[in-house]
């Protein structure tokens, strides 16, 4: 290195010429010339494998080990460089060292490294995955699933959360990501993920009601190479993002619908402007939604109950048997009168959504028409013994009192007549109608209806005349009573 410098050194600076420089270093020209020609001496390069007299006799071992690790073996469960020279030793009769094997699979693995080539999406395409984060649901800690959706072009994001990742809720995040965004991605990209494909190797097929909301919408799926996640990095960065910023410290929430709320604001707050520039390029959302897994009606069994995601939703009782049509979402299910689901379409009930399983989901006001021809059932119904324990203490009083001297089941009809007035009326309401009937000392079902449509007259409080001492000041005459003569028989008082 020193004779490097130096002969720099009496070029560069002294400006001696090369015959000089080679009389004083006795280095040939031609050496001189490549010194100048580099700033350092050229590193050493082997020109041939190194020997390996203990290892040698072992690399086509390891090679095969290798080998069938990288064909299906689970990445966890593949050789460690340890693991490798206990085996060695064990079964081959190996007597090297554990650095020259670890040193050998280390030099192998920066060997096979891949290389690759830059991305870049154009404006109106997007990537999709799941991911998984942990949150705190009612007090309990629980592990939930994140639908991610990220555009590469404008690095916006959108977020949603739902219990499990199964095909329903991976439509769900879609149709809340066309919402949250204004439009439908012309092209989205996926991997090969269970909920959009049903076989992976060639020709690939689609889950059949991914293939039809891919039609409703009119995008292009885009699939990745199999293991091939960096085809999509832009929206495995979205998932590590998400986790980081919005599940950090781990947030609290008690029902789905208000979480994913929060979570499209922050994903909204962080917006750049670049969104509003990329927004023309999506394609427009339909007017109208798809029916939820492409099934178009459900059928309510004969104990008014609708099955839904393995588990049961009443409607009114006089839709018994007959068809309707669901909208769900992950915090709500909403059943609608047997006809397409439209904005006219007329609301049957709202359940909020239970993510449990082989659940009963009762209404008790749905099926009141149904207990005032079947008495009995009001005390033996289930859902009557929900409605139980909702009901004032009131409510059993006045049952009491009507059951008391009426012979049969007249006084339980009549209590049930009260209870029908729960369908069109607060509940808050009909208990203070209740309440006042039983104070006044008329229980009878028609009194509380009247008791219940006309409320009480509010007696105005007396006017306050302190600090208005002027008013004193004016007087005004008696009426004069002689003028009520006219009413009287004669014309005159």
């Amino acid at each position: 290195m020193d004779d490097y410098v130096r002969v720099r050194w009496m070029v560069e600076r002294e400006g001696e010429s090369l015959r000089e420089v080679s009389r004083q270093t006795g280095f040939h020209r031609d050496t001189i010339k490549k010194i100048l020609a580099q700033t350092a001496p050229p590193r050493y390069r082997r020109k041939t494998e190194p020997r390996r007299p203990v290892l040698g006799p072992f690399i086509g071992i390891i090679e095969e080990i290798l080998k069938r690790d990288s064909e299906g073996v689970p990445y966890k469960q593949r050789h460690t460089g340890k693991r490798l020279w206990d085996r060695l030793r064990e079964e081959h009769g190996y007597r090297g060292g554990y650095t020259q094997v670890c040193a050998y699979v280390r030099a192998r693995a920066e060997r096979l490294q891949e290389a690759y080539v830059p991305l870049a999406f154009p404006p109106a395409t997007a990537q999709a995955d799941w991911g998984e984060a942990v949150a705190i649901d009612k007090g309990l800690v629980r592990k939930v699933h994140l639908f991610v959706l990220t555009l590469p072009w404008s690095n916006a994001r959108f977020v949603a959360v739902f219990p499990r990742p199964t095909l329903e809720f991976f439509l769900e995040g879609h149709r809340r990501a066309f919402a949250f965004f204004g439009g439908v991605p012309r092209c989205i990209v996926y991997d090969n993920l269970k909920s959009a494909v049903v076989r992976t190797r060639r020709p690939r097929v689609l889950n059949k009601t991914f293939q039809v909301f891919v039609d409703h919408h009119l995008f292009e799926p885009r699939f990745c190479n199999k293991g091939r996640g960096n085809e999509k990095g832009h929206v495995e960065n979205g998932v590590k993002w998400a986790r980081r910023n919005l599940f950090v410290p781990l947030p609290h929430f008690s029902e789905w619908e208000g979480f994913n709320q929060r979570l499209a604001q922050e994903c909204r707050r962080r917006q750049d402007q670049r969104l509003d520039e990329e927004r023309p390029s999506f394609l427009s959302v339909p007017p109208w939604p798809i029916p939820v897994g492409g099934k178009q009606s459900w059928t309510v069994s004969s104990l008014c109950l609708v099955r839904f995601d393995n588990n049961d939703y009443s409607v009114p009782c006089e839709f018994a048997h007959q068809h309707v049509s669901l909208r769900a979402d992950v915090g709500q299910v909403r059943i609608f009168a047997p006809q397409v689901i439209a904005a006219q379409a007329p609301l049957l009930a709202v359940h909020r959504r239970c993510h449990l399983l082989r659940q009963t989901i009762y209404e008790p006001r749905h099926y009141l028409p149904l207990v005032a021809r079947k008495p009995r059932t009001l005390d033996d119904g289930a859902p009557m013994q929900q409605l139980w324990q909702e009901l004032p203490a009131c409510f059993a009083l006045l049952r009491r009192r009507l059951e008391q001297d009426q012979e049969g089941t007249k006084g339980t009809r009549q209590f049930i007549t009260v209870l029908m007035l729960l369908k069109d009326h607060p509940l808050r309401h009909v208990s203070r109608a209740v309440e006042r009937a039983l104070a006044l000392g008329v229980e009878d079902p028609e009194a509380i209806r009247n008791l219940l449509l006309c409320p009480p007259e509010q007696t105005p409080s007396p006017l306050d005349l302190s600090g208005r001492a002027h008013l004193a000041l004016y007087t005004l005459p008696p009426p004069s009573l002689s003028r009520y003569g006219a009413l009287a028989p004669g014309g005159e008082a």
